[in-house]
Order: structure tokens, then C-alpha cells, then sequence
């Protein structure tokens, strides 16, 4: 009868040294990146120099805020009735027994 196939033999490659790389980065590059960087904040600072001249301000906004908050009170209170309901003391309720 049969018997077993044989196994199926490996061949794997002698390990050889790793090849090693190296990056370099020319100074230039870390300037360029700098100066853009500061770039970039004399134009965030510029942005905000402009919305505060327009009014946009943190304590401009704050006091606007203020005034929009204090005009939605005033709304809620002139819509409240002069002359509010009291309770005469008798419900339908009271009489309810169950």
C-alpha cells in the first residue's frame, strides 16, 4: 500500500547583513521651515489685528454678548402677564376621592 509522501524540503538563504540607511537633512531646510513658521504667526497676528479694529475684540465680543443676553431678558419679562393668576384655594382636584 502507500505509504507517506515525502516532506517537502526548505531551503532558506544564509542571513546577510542589514542594510543600513541614513537620512541627512540640510540645515537649510530647519531655516526654511523656521522662517516659515514665523511667517505664519506674523500672519495670525495680523488676522487678529484686523477683527479687532472691525470690533471683534474678546472684550467687544464679551459686552455684545452681554447686551444680547440682557435684551433676551428684558423679551422674557415684558412677555410675562402684569397681572399673574392667583389661586383661589378650590381645585377640582380637592374633591376627587378614589
Amino acid at each position: 500500500m502507500g505509504g507517506r509522501p515525502p516532506q517537502q524540503v526548505i531551503y532558506r538563504q544564509s542571513p546577510t547583513a542589514p542594510t543600513v540607511y541614513q537620512s541627512v537633512i540640510p540645515e537649510e531646510d530647519f531655516t526654511n521651515l523656521s522662517n516659515y513658521i514665523d511667517d505664519l504667526k506674523d500672519q495670525r497676528a495680523k488676522k487678529k489685528k484686523e477683527r479687532e479694529d472691525l470690533g471683534f475684540s474678546d472684550s467687544a465680543m464679551a459686552a455684545r454678548q452681554k447686551s444680547y443676553l440682557q435684551q433676551e431678558q428684558d423679551a422674557y419679562k415684558a412677555s410675562l402677564p402684569k397681572n399673574p393668576i392667583k389661586p383661589t384655594g378650590t381645585s377640582s382636584a380637592q374633591g376627587f376621592k378614589p
